[in-house]
Parts: C-alpha cells; sequence; structure tokens
C-alpha cells in the first residue's frame, strides 16, 4: 500500500527525473488524452439550431443608418452591417434603442451566427 501512495505522491508532483522511463510513460498518457480522448466529451455547451442561434445584439447608430423608410428597417440595417464586416450580415430581428428622453438614439440588431 506504501509503495502505491508513494508512486501516486511522485505522478501528482510530477517528481520523476527527466528521460527517466517513469517520465516519458506520463508525458505519452498525456498525449494519449490531448489526441485520443473523444472530443465531445469535452465540449459542455449545449448547440442550437442555426436558426435560433442569437448572438448579443448589434448597436447601430442613427447616423450610421440614415434616413429610411420604417417597413425597411431590417434591410438597411443589414446593409450597413455588411458594408461594416464585409460579409453578408443576414438580420433576425432589431428593436429601436430608446434614451432616458424617449429619443431614438440608434437600433439593436440580431444577426444570425455564422
Amino acid at each position: 500500500m506504501r509503495i502505491l501512495l508513494t508512486t501516486l505522491k511522485k505522478v501528482l508532483f510530477w517528481s520523476y527525473e527527466r528521460g527517466s522511463w517513469q517520465y516519458d510513460v506520463m508525458c505519452v498518457l498525456i498525449l494519449l488524452f490531448i489526441f485520443a480522448f473523444p472530443n465531445r466529451f469535452l465540449h459542455t455547451a449545449q448547440t442550437m439550431d442555426a436558426s435560433v442561434a442569437y448572438q448579443e445584439p448589434i448597436f447601430v447608430s442613427r447616423e450610421e443608418v440614415g434616413q429610411f423608410d420604417p417597413a425597411r428597417m431590417d434591410e438597411v440595417i443589414a446593409e450597413r452591417l455588411s458594408e461594416k464586416y464585409g460579409h453578408t450580415v443576414t438580420i433576425l430581428r432589431t428593436e429601436p434603442h430608446v434614451d432616458s428622453s424617449g429619443n431614438v438614439t440608434g437600433y439593436l440588431a440580431w444577426r444570425r451566427k455564422e
């Protein structure tokens, strides 16, 4: 029993000399864990369907958007964000952002995760 405890202590505190066979075995075990352990056990976040996956909202100021027809709000904001990010952006939802006095300062846009 004492040998087992001593060995466990040496492994936990990495007490073996570099180049010894015990050191090499521990390194091989670590590499096996890294490369052979199934990836699905390491991911804890649940994946969602891309059509319902939301990110944090992106704030788009009124000055950035300019004047537009309120019926085209999603379309105009998607165009501005596409120009800003350099790729096509799909807007799922938008909401006006108002300050304490009730004035619209910009818009919050939720885009599809890519």
